[in-house]
């Protein structure tokens, strides 16, 4: 968690040293990035604390712990702490959304169709293999409730 003067916070998970990680915020801030919300402290004036440690598995569900549980200035908070205005501002930009998709769509037509036509033998085994760890599922599934009956 880095924690500036202001008593502002941003939390993210990382696996490099404090220090370097802190470093790293403070330079991309200086060169104009503002893509992360850490660009909203005074980070030059501010400190980094590590709040736990864990293994690679965990770190992504940790820092969504932890976002959620500090009142941060994390813009993209996780586990449903600000679904309303997600579920807002998903209503607001429905059409914007369906006309950058179709503009995308029209923009990648001829490399979706260039994609499909190289990879299609690869296309038709995945969904091969999608059927078949479905069916055998069901199988599976079906053969634990005769077991349990």
């Amino acid at each position: 968690m880095i924690e500036d003067i202001n008593d502002m916070k941003y939390v993210g998970s990382t696996t490099s040293k404090l220090n370097r990680r802190l470093s790293e915020h403070r330079s991309h801030k200086k060169i104009g990035r503002t893509d992360c919300s850490s660009s909203k402290l005074n980070l030059y004036n501010s400190i980094i604390t590590q709040l736990e440690q864990c293994n690679l598995e965990q770190r992504k569900e940790r820092e969504k712990y932890w976002i959620n549980e500090i009142d941060c200035v994390n813009e993209k908070k996780l586990n449903g702490r600000d679904k309303d205005k997600q579920k807002e501002y998903l209503q607001n930009n429905k059409d914007k959304k369906k006309e950058y998709d179709k503009q995308y769509g029209l923009k990648h037509k001829e490399k979706k169709k260039e994609y499909l036509e190289k990879n299609k033998d690869k296309i038709k085994q995945r969904k091969r293999n999608k059927y078949i760890d479905r069916v055998v599922k069901e199988c599976m599934d079906d053969m634990i409730n005769q077991l349990l009956l």
